[in-house]
């Protein structure tokens, strides 16, 4: 909790700076166990035989650190940051057509949004709630650039 009240949320990060790292030593790998325990839990993803607490201590011991904003999810809390960003982005101009100049990072992961929802192998599929959210704010899942050259070859 001292890491929340000097940082301002609970998720300790990954590739944490040096810095960090020397101030709090083990709590990366704390943070790594806490993620590792409730994919255990929840997910059944793994034996259970593995697990190192009972059920229900586990159980609390998540809601807990659920109350203190802990991502367990990583991928997705990444996911919905970008999202946030999005929509900020619509707010601040009206659509969500990122340039690749205006913003490289968001562009890509508009992107990839495209790619998810068709179906690519090499990226995770996006849920049904993720196209729904993306829909909501206007989402194109099309890019401009296709619908020009649909529409071009189209008028040939």
């Amino acid at each position: 909790l001292s890491f929340q009240a000097k940082y301002g949320h609970s998720n300790f990060p990954q590739n944490a700076p040096e810095e960090l790292t020397k101030q709090y030593p083990t709590l990366a790998r704390f943070c790594h166990d806490q993620r590792l325990e409730y994919k255990r839990l929840y997910n059944n993803k793994f034996r259970s035989d593995k697990m190192t607490l009972p059920v229900f201590d586990r159980d609390v011991r998540c809601r807990h650190l659920e109350e203190v904003g802990f991502e367990f999810d990583r991928t997705l809390a990444l996911w919905y940051d970008k999202y946030h960003e999005l929509v900020e982005y619509r707010n601040d101009n009206g659509h969500v057509r990122v340039r690749e100049k205006e913003d490289p990072s968001l562009h890509k992961w508009v992107k990839d949004q495209r790619s998810k929802r068709k179906g690519n192998q090499q990226l995770v599929k996006l849920s049904e709630a993720q196209i729904a959210l993306l829909d909501n704010i206007g989402f194109e899942w099309e890019s401009e650039l296709y619908d020009v050259l649909w529409n071009a070859k189209y008028n040939e």
